[in-house]
């Protein structure tokens, strides 16, 4: 602990924040009034010559008479069965729930870039899975400067299809009624 001189207990022969931790607990002390009357005056004429003591002791007796000052509202009367049945209904939420509730309260810092990331992602994979194809399957210019151009082997794909679709259609009346 920090040392005093013996001379009358004049004076203290290092700062308190400059000498670690466990001395720290005497600026502590000496704001919460718990630090013995002669230590007491000899720690302020401490800081009569250290700023920084001054400025520490200055900054929680601030924090002190803050905190006497409020006032903290009243709780209302069921309050307690109003926790108890949140934490129930926590407990009870599937896993995932409460897996994502944790990483989403816990690292809330970490989602905002991430989510733009993801979306770049997602949309080269989007790329990736199924290319832009263009209009026109043919790669003949002309074909491109003329909307009437017909392909004959697309019209002609394209009817099979529909005589294809028309056989389908077309039911067979006696075939039906022995279904039913």
């Amino acid at each position: 602990m920090l040392e005093v001189n013996r001379r009358d207990t004049q004076e203290l022969t290092e700062c308190p924040l400059l000498s670690g931790e466990e001395n720290a607990g005497l600026l502590l002390d000496y704001c919460n009034r718990k630090l013995a009357p002669e230590l007491a005056s000899v720690f302020e004429r401490h800081m009569e010559h250290c700023p920084a003591c001054r400025a520490f002791a200055e900054s929680q007796m601030a924090v002190w008479s803050a905190l006497d000052d409020f006032e903290a509202m009243p709780i209302s009367e069921d309050f307690d069965q109003r926790l108890f049945a949140r934490l129930e209904a926590e407990q009870q939420a599937p896993w995932w729930s409460r897996l994502w509730s944790r990483l989403a309260v816990s690292t809330p810092g970490i989602w905002r870039p991430a989510i733009p990331v993801a979306a770049v992602l997602l949309l080269a994979a989007g790329l990736w899975i199924r290319p832009f194809s263009s209009s026109t399957s043919s790669t003949d210019p002309s074909v491109a400067k003329n909307p009437d151009h017909v392909d004959a082997e697309q019209v002609e794909k394209t009817l099979e299809d529909m005589e294809m679709i028309r056989q389908f259609t077309v039911a067979d009346p006696a075939k039906s009624n022995r279904d039913m």
